[in-house]
């Protein structure tokens, strides 16, 4: 008779968290709006009523579906027209293009413009920009990307020639000067990677489904364990040994993160490949499914046997599979889920239920295998633009990093050698009876102000956070560019960091080596009396 009270239940949001969410959906807001003109352009080949296209729209989980769901209770709850209804939300749309779209859905309709020529039309517009947009976008990377080299050199010769200044002509606390240049060299390195992420076009590679490719899902079992454990070998192996004096054994910290993230790295490296090539395969796969479907009239596990499997190449065992799951009566959207989630890719994720929903409501199967394959070539040919300018960016951030750490290194441990042999050739000479080497030059000449005032442990920490921020900053613009998931950061990272861990090792052991002071100076005697 009388309902039980219900406990009220209170939802924490944290500000922070729901702006990066809000602003990551901004972020994919064109991939979006096309995928949804695809989906319901497929969905008008079924000749539907608007009613029902609104309602498909709007419980699709693109981002600009939250606009079609306020048209459709305007529409369908307080008994709007449909015109109507799209110039009101197109008020409340902050996004230019989407606003402009539901102006001209408006006027459409108004028009008494069917919804399918307007569907279709729409979408091949919105290709044209989208592809307009993607090129101007990578012009904008490849300009960046040189840009940022630039950058990349500058602030280490910058970090080099504070280093110079302050061993030489030290005024002040070094320390501080030292730091402050530390901390500048961060930040040019964080705005070159801020302005290459604001240049690259806006594009995902690895979808979030809870279903993942064995790739993926192998690499999220043994990352729980590889990652923490690199983190604090890292921690314990570089940043408190350089906090403690011991900045000789930082190198193997570096080595040891590396090493630990290079698993994860080259699974993440071979999904990403296998997702390239299955992209590439799903476009003549569903153009061939839609075809035979529509051509034949079979079931869809039926169409799949009669596609050649020489035509999918890397999607041959996923669709094998599907095909076996449908033709033992399974749930089609359960093998679906399946055939997107081991797939890992993004596009298959957004395009596949565009075609399966089509086909289930009516849809015609030849024109919908069309439709979606041709917004699946478009954003599969753009990304081999994207590839190609990647491939060279990364090609030549490798080298140079070796080049900037070995710099690095090679000035520093030069001063330190300085310092280290200036101190004990004062400590033995000057004041002491064998001191006939300072006994005819002025005070004056020894310049005692260089190579002194700076402590080595000041040095080695300098060296050291330079390295750092340049090694971080290069494994996020590396990933940036080329557009992968975020395992694939794991993959740069244990390159840069086997890099510069190999570098910090080396490099040091051989200056001290060729640049041992004693053995300088007597060559050069030995030059000048050969001479």
């Amino acid at each position: 008779m009388f309902e039980t009270a219900k406990v009220p239940t209170f939802k924490f949001k944290f500000p922070f968290i729901e702006k990066m969410k809000k602003l990551k959906e901004e972020m994919l807001s064109d991939n979006d709006l096309l995928f949804l003109l695809t989906y319901m352009t497929s969905l008008s080949t079924a000749h539907l009523s608007r009613d029902k296209i609104f309602n498909m729209a709007s419980e699709t989980k693109y981002s600009p579906s939250k606009y079609f769901r306020m048209v459709r209770d305007l529409a369908q709850k307080w008994h709007y027209d449909y015109a109507t209804a799209c110039e009101l939300v197109a008020e409340k749309i902050r996004a230019e293009r989407v606003k402009k779209l539901f102006n001209r859905l408006s006027n459409a309709i108004s028009a008494g413009e069917p919804d399918r020529e307007f569907l279709e039309r729409e979408w091949r517009a919105f290709k044209t920009v989208r592809k307009d947009e993607y090129d101007r976008s990578l012009e904008s990377l490849r300009k960046w990307s040189d840009a940022y080299t630039s950058l990349l050199v500058s602030a280490s010769l910058i970090s080099v020639v504070v280093l110079l200044s302050v061993v030489i002509y030290s005024v002040g606390d070094p320390s501080q000067t030292l730091y402050a240049s530390a901390f500048g060299n961060f930040v040019i390195c964080l705005f070159g990677v801020l302005m290459i992420f604001k240049a690259v076009p806006k594009d995902r590679k690895v979808h979030d489904y809870h279903i993942k490719s064995k790739e993926q899902a192998l690499a999220g079992k043994i990352s729980t364990l590889l990652i923490p454990a690199g983190v604090m070998l890292f921690v314990f192996l570089a940043l408190l040994q350089v906090i403690i004096g011991n900045y000789e054994m930082a190198g193997y910290g570096f080595i040891a993160f590396g090493l630990a993230t290079l698993p994860i790295g080259i699974l993440a490296k071979v999904d990403d490949k296998k997702i390239g090539k299955r992209d590439e395969a799903f476009t003549s796969f569903i153009r061939s499914l839609g075809a035979i479907k529509g051509g034949a009239g079979v079931s869809i596990a039926e169409a799949i046997r009669r596609i050649d499997q020489k035509n999918l190449g890397e999607l041959k065992d996923l669709a094998l599979e599907l095909q076996r799951r449908l033709s033992l009566g399974l749930d089609p959207k359960l093998c679906w889920e399946r055939f997107i989630g081991e797939s890992g890719s993004y596009l298959m994720e957004k395009l596949t239920p565009i075609f399966t929903d089509s086909i289930e409501l009516g849809g015609d199967a030849n024109l919908v295998g069309e439709i979606v394959s041709s917004s699946n070539l478009e954003m599969v040919l753009l990304r081999l633009k994207r590839d190609l300018i990647s491939s060279g960016f990364v090609n030549l951030i490798i080298p140079l990093h070796i080049a900037m750490v070995s710099l690095m290194l090679f000035i520093s441990q030069i001063l330190t050698i300085f310092t280290e042999y200036l101190g004990s050739l004062f400590a033995s000479q000057v004041g002491s009876s064998s001191g006939e080497v300072f006994k005819n030059m002025p005070l004056q000449g020894l310049n005692l102000g260089i190579f002194a005032g700076v402590p080595l442990e000041l040095l080695a920490e300098y060296t050291f956070f330079i390295i750092l921020s340049i090694t971080i900053a290069n494994v996020l613009v590396s990933n940036i560019v080329k557009g992968g998931g975020k395992y694939l950061y794991l993959y740069y990272s244990s390159i840069l960091f086997l890099l510069s861990g190999i570098l910090m090792l080396v490099v040091p052991q051989v200056v001290r080596w060729a640049f041992t002071l004693p053995s300088f100076v007597e060559v050069i005697a030995g030059v000048i009396i050969y001479v």
